[in-house]
């Protein structure tokens, strides 16, 4: 068995192959690049993307030793990302960490549509999200609208290209657009947001078998694929990770340790009364939903503090932390996008700060400031999330062992990280099985495809101090977000 998973992230581009045992046998990556403005627009070009994606899934067909029998696509998700009629893009794709529609957004949080929205939908909205950037674009680039035939995701514009087909795979369209317990586009919301007028950018919603399509044959031979290999659109990354983590059935909570930090558990109700936050995405089975807490930025804040303390890398930046001998270290608030927070608060222009510092404290302190800064958001997540009996961890960040074991310490929680490293792309190729039948459902397919790797286990003279950690974490941003609404008047 050879199946390839294609896992079309922010900031990098792996195609990984699956061997019968489910084993990684295969890994081709590359990194794409994300125009980050100082005005907090966050950009791709969706060709260079395409150009990178073909590019990493023809170097590892090109070395299976078997045909390959299934290609299977998950991407970053949310943004907007619009072709025109002829299938090519309307213009660059705005993303999910995009900040130029922040104004909107809190337009409609202060008139009452988010709230009125999350009632249906169960996604906190966020300046990232396809509704408001549509909206920052009818006002900014009508010309682009005008020109747009398709609003699609980045996982979907590659599967566009594989396939020819234009849709959006039922978790992508869920947020924002769906009535989440009727799972289907819900027109009143685009009524609400004032863009019914753009029904017509929504394409067809696919899900279970209906995700998988040959591959054109132009392409095939472009890649080295065999005329009529099968392609499936899988959940984006979010939900395949979780599905790559084995987090399918209710009650199983998942963790991703990314660009963004995520958290995430399955439910059998999609919770609408539960207060404003998070996502409600389609679930790996009838019947089930993720509810899942996304922020806006994770790894990203330990390659700042490389760059701040001179240090080569994020591991580097652990490393030194362990070297901290204060009883209690500076107090990091990770609040570093231009977009602000999204989760488990929506404040788009919360920021980050440092307070406890003092003379004494060495870059070793401030390294673990804004490591337990970091753990704390996830902590900080998973109290919204309901705190579970266990949570798996995926993603980079779940490679350090420091890291895994704070994030037990501070939830109370043990925590599994997987036995492969590509968790995302393993769950896109469970997706992808189970939909052209090797598998009765995604349960049948997670029990002989994942297992554990290593499990970590709380200290409870930790956990004592992260509790304590947890309050101050908690005041001081309560004090800051006080100071910024003063400061606004």
């Amino acid at each position: 068995m050879s199946v390839i998973g294609l896992d079309v992230g922010t900031s990098r581009v792996k195609a990984v192959r699956f061997d019968e045992q489910w084993r990684a046998a295969d890994v081709e990556a590359e990194d794409s690049v994300v125009r980050r403005n100082v005005d907090g627009t966050r950009e791709q070009d969706p060709d260079e993307v395409w150009t990178i994606a073909a590019r990493v899934l023809s170097a590892v067909t090109g070395r299976s030793p078997d045909p390959v029998e299934l290609v299977s696509v998950t991407g970053q998700g949310d943004g907007c990302w619009l072709v025109d009629d002829a299938g090519r893009p309307a213009g660059p794709a705005l993303l999910w960490n995009d900040s130029r529609a922040a104004d909107i957004i809190g337009d409609w949080e202060r008139d009452g549509r988010l709230t009125t929205a999350f009632r249906r939908n169960g996604c906190q909205g966020a300046p990232g999200l396809a509704h408001a950037q549509l909206v920052w674009l009818q006002r900014h680039r009508p010309e682009t609208l005008e020109s747009a035939a398709t609003l699609l995701s980045c996982g979907s514009w590659v599967y566009l290209r594989l396939t020819g087909r234009r849709v959006l795979e039922a978790t992508e369209a869920a947020n924002p657009f769906f009535d989440a317990a009727e799972g289907a586009y819900d027109p009143t919301l685009l009524d609400l947001f004032g863009i019914a007028d753009l029904e017509r950018l929504l394409p067809e919603v696919v899900d279970g078998a209906d995700r998988v399509a040959p591959v054109l044959d132009a392409v095939a031979d472009q890649l080295g694929l065999a005329h009529g290999t099968p392609v499936s659109i899988a959940p984006y990354d979010v939900p395949a990770t979780a599905i790559g983590t084995g987090a399918t059935s209710t009650g199983l909570s998942f963790g991703v340790l990314g660009t963004t930090l995520c958290v995430g558990t399955v439910a059998d109700d999609p919770r609408l009364d539960r207060a404003p936050n998070g996502m409600t995405l389609p679930g790996a089975g009838p019947g089930r939903w993720l509810i899942a807490y996304a922020t806006m930025v994770g790894t990203e804040v330990l390659d700042w503090a490389a760059r701040l303390l001179g240090l080569a890398d994020a591991r580097a930046v652990v490393e030194l932390a362990g070297g901290s001998t204060r009883t209690v270290p500076p107090l990091v608030l990770p609040y570093l996008s231009v977009a602000g927070e999204r989760s488990p608060f929506l404040d788009s222009r919360v920021r980050g700060t440092v307070t406890g510092l003092d003379t004494g404290h060495t870059p070793a302190d401030l390294a673990r400031g804004v490591l337990d800064g970091l753990t704390l958001v996830v902590r900080d997540c998973l109290a919204a999330a309901g705190l579970p009996d266990s949570l798996a961890l995926s993603g980079g960040g779940s490679a350090s062992t420091t890291w895994c074991q704070n994030i037990s310490d501070a939830t109370g929680v043990p925590v599994t990280t997987p036995d492969v490293g590509e968790v995302g792309a393993r769950g896109a190729v469970i997706c992808g099985a189970a939909d052209l039948g090797r598998f009765d459902d995604v349960d049948q397919a997670v029990a002989a495809a994942v297992g554990t790797g290593t499990t970590f286990t709380p200290d409870r003279e930790r956990t004592a101090y992260f509790d304590d950690a947890y309050e101050r974490f908690v005041g001081a941003r309560e004090l800051l977000r006080s100071g910024e609404q003063t400061a606004r008047g």
